[in-house]
C-alpha cells in the first residue's frame, strides 16, 4: 500500500514539475521548444479605449495535454481566445537585406538562430480548450475596449486546467480616459499591399462572384482590424477590351465601397508602368502595363493620357479625388528617374489634383515628379535633410521597407523583436512623417505555415536571393478567412501609439521629444525591453488623459 501511495505521489508531483502556466507579453517571442519564462501569474495592461487588449498565456505541458481556459469578471464581458499557432524560420534575416545567404555575413541583431519554429499565427478558437502538441503552447487573449468602459482599474480572472489541474491568474486591465480614434478618423497612413489571386487560391474563389465579395468583406475587416486604413486597387479593373483602354467602373466603385465600410481612408492605384517582362532594371524607358510598349513612343504616351482620363472622371464621380494615390511605376532608380519625370508632368498636365505617390529608389533625379515620397527607411535616416527640403515644398514622406533593411534596422521579419514594428508608430511621430508602406499583406510564394523564406521570385535573381522570413506575408489563409498574427497585431499597437504621441504633441511638444527619446532614438536604435516600454506608454496614458 505505501508503494502504491509512493507511486501516486511522485506521479502528481511528476505532473506538477512538468506543467505550468503563465502570462506573456504580446509582443514577446515565444518558441514551442524552449523559453526563459517563470509564468507570472499577475499581469497588467494600460490601455485607452477604443483599443484591444491583447496579452498572451505559455503554457508548459506534455504532448497532448488538454488545457481549458476559463475567466470571470463583474464588468468586462467580452473575451476572445485563440491557439496561436507556429511557422518556421528556416535563415536569418541578413546583416544588411535578404537573408544571411546573400552575403555569407552573420547577423548578429536577430532573436535567435535559425532554423527554429517560433509562434505567429493567431487561430481563433470555437472552444475553451487545445490540446498541445508541442512542449510550449501560446494562448491569445484579446479584450475589446469599447468606448463605453468606465474609466477605472477592471480585472479579470483566469482558471486555467492542465490535465484537470488548476492554476489561478489575475489579468489587471486600467483603462485610461482618451480615445483611439476610429479608423476613418486615424492620421496614421498604413497600406500593406493585397493579393487578390492568394485570397482566390487559398479559399477556392471565382472572382467577383457573391461569395468573393464575401470573403472580400472579411479581408477588408481584418486589415482594419489592424488598422490598415489603404488598399491598393486591383490592376485588372484598367485593362484593354476589344483593343481599347476600359476602366471597370462598376466593379472598381464596388470594390471600394467593401473598404470604405471599414473605415479606410486611401486607395492606391495600379502602377501604369514597369520595368518590362524580363525586369530590366538597367533601361532607363519604362514600359507601359497593357500594351507593353516604350512610353516614349506615341502608343505608350497614349496609353497614359487615356487611362488619367479616365481615372479622372472616375474618381471626380464618386468624390474620391482625396483618397485617389496615384503609381506610376514601383522604384523608381536613378536610371530611369528622367522618363518617370516625364510621365508624371504628363499626368499632372491631365489631373493637377492627383497625388503621385510612390516607393524610390532614387531622390535629386525625381525632381518634382513625387507629392508623395516613400523611401525605404534607411534611405530616409540617411538623407533626412533632402526629405525636409521636400516636405517645405508642400510634399509628403513615409517610409517602407521589405527584404531591406535587416540587421538592427526597423523590418518585421520572423526573427526580430516585434517591438521593431511598433516603433513603426513611433519614427512616425518623431519624425512627422505620414506612415508606412509593405509590399507583403499576403503574397505567399509558398505554404505560409510550413515555409517563410523563398526564393526570390525575379527571373534575375542569383541563387543566393532569398526573401527573409514573413517578408511575403503578415496575416495568414485560414479556412473561413483570413488570420491574424502576432506581428500584424504589433503593427496595430504601434500605429495606436502613434495616435497617443500626436495627442501628446499637441499638449507638450517638448515632453514628447523627451519621452520618445527614452526608448526610440532613430530606426537602428531603440530599446528592445518591454518593461521599459510598457512603463513609457504608462505615462503617456496618464498625460493625455489629464
Amino acid at each position: 500500500m505505501k508503494n502504491i501511495f509512493n507511486t501516486i505521489l511522485f506521479f502528481f508531483s511528476f505532473l506538477a514539475i512538468a506543467q505550468d502556466v503563465g502570462f506573456s507579453n504580446v509582443l514577446d517571442a515565444v518558441y514551442p521548444d524552449v523559453n526563459k519564462t517563470k509564468f507570472p501569474k499577475s499581469y497588467t495592461v494600460n490601455t485607452a479605449k477604443n483599443t484591444t487588449v491583447d496579452v498572451n498565456l505559455i503554457v508548459y505541458s506534455n504532448l497532448n495535454s488538454i488545457v481549458e481556459v476559463n475567466y470571470q469578471s463583474p464588468t468586462i464581458n467580452k473575451v476572445d481566445l485563440s491557439e496561436v499557432l507556429a511557422v518556421p524560420v528556416e535563415q536569418n534575416t541578413g546583416l544588411d537585406s535578404r537573408t544571411e545567404q546573400f552575403k555569407g555575413l552573420i547577423n548578429p541583431h536577430v532573436i535567435r538562430r535559425a532554423p527554429f519554429e517560433i509562434f505567429e499565427v493567431i487561430k481563433p478558437l470555437n472552444s475553451k480548450s487545445i490540446i498541445t502538441k508541442t512542449n510550449y503552447s501560446l494562448i491569445n487573449i484579446k479584450i475589446p475596449i469599447d468606448k463605453d468602459l468606465v474609466v477605472k482599474n477592471h480585472k479579470l480572472d483566469f482558471k486555467i486546467l492542465i490535465n484537470s489541474i488548476q492554476y489561478n491568474l489575475k489579468l489587471k486591465i486600467n483603462i485610461y480616459d482618451t480615445l483611439i480614434p476610429n479608423l476613418d478618423s486615424s492620421n496614421f497612413f498604413y497600406t500593406n499591399w493585397f493579393n487578390l489571386s492568394k485570397m482566390e487560391e487559398y479559399h477556392n474563389l471565382k472572382r467577383w462572384s457573391s461569395k468573393w465579395y464575401i470573403m472580400l468583406d472579411k479581408y477588408a475587416k481584418m486589415m482594419a482590424s489592424g488598422r490598415q486604413n489603404c488598399v491598393k486597387i486591383p490592376g485588372e479593373l484598367i485593362n484593354l477590351k476589344d483593343g481599347e483602354i476600359f476602366l471597370d467602373e462598376e466593379k472598381m466603385i464596388s470594390f471600394i465601397n467593401v473598404f470604405l465600410k471599414y473605415g479606410f481612408k486611401f486607395f492606391e492605384s495600379p502602377h501604369l508602368l514597369g520595368r518590362g517582362k524580363n525586369d530590366d532594371w538597367g533601361s532607363p524607358e519604362l514600359i507601359t502595363k497593357l500594351r507593353n510598349v516604350g512610353y516614349y513612343t506615341d502608343e505608350g504616351k497614349n496609353e497614359i493620357e487615356i487611362i488619367t482620363k479616365k481615372i479622372k472622371k472616375f474618381t471626380q464621380k464618386y468624390n474620391l479625388t482625396k483618397q485617389w494615390l496615384q503609381h506610376i511605376a514601383d522604384e523608381p532608380t536613378s536610371v530611369n528617374a528622367k522618363c518617370y519625370s516625364d510621365v508624371s508632368m504628363q499626368i499632372k498636365t491631365i489631373y493637377p489634383e492627383i497625388k503621385i505617390m510612390e516607393a524610390t529608389n532614387t531622390r535629386e533625379s525625381l525632381g518634382n515628379a513625387i507629392d508623395i515620397w516613400c523611401p525605404i527607411i534607411n534611405d530616409f535616416q540617411e538623407n533626412e535633410d533632402f526629405f525636409r527640403s521636400r516636405e517645405k515644398l508642400g510634399e509628403k514622406v513615409l517610409v517602407y521597407t521589405c527584404l531591406v533593411p535587416g540587421g538592427k534596422w526597423l523590418n518585421r521579419t520572423l526573427d526580430m523583436e516585434k517591438i521593431r514594428q511598433v516603433y513603426f508608430g513611433w519614427g512616425g511621430s518623431k519624425y512627422n512623417t505620414m506612415g508606412y508602406l509593405h509590399w507583403g499583406l499576403n503574397q505567399y510564394k509558398a505554404d505560409p505555415f510550413t515555409q517563410s523564406v523563398i526564393k526570390h521570385p525575379s527571373p534575375i535573381a542569383g541563387p543566393n536571393n532569398f526573401l527573409p522570413a514573413g517578408d511575403t506575408h503578415v496575416i495568414y489563409p485560414g479556412e473561413e478567412g483570413p488570420l491574424s498574427s502576432l506581428r500584424f497585431e504589433a503593427h496595430r499597437i504601434g500605429c495606436e501609439d502613434y495616435e497617443l504621441l500626436e495627442m501628446l504633441k499637441k499638449i507638450d511638444f517638448v515632453f514628447h521629444k523627451k519621452i520618445i527619446d527614452k526608448i526610440f532614438t532613430n530606426y537602428t536604435t531603440y530599446s528592445t525591453s518591454l518593461k521599459k516600454y510598457k512603463r513609457i506608454k504608462k505615462r503617456i496614458l496618464k498625460t493625455v488623459s489629464l
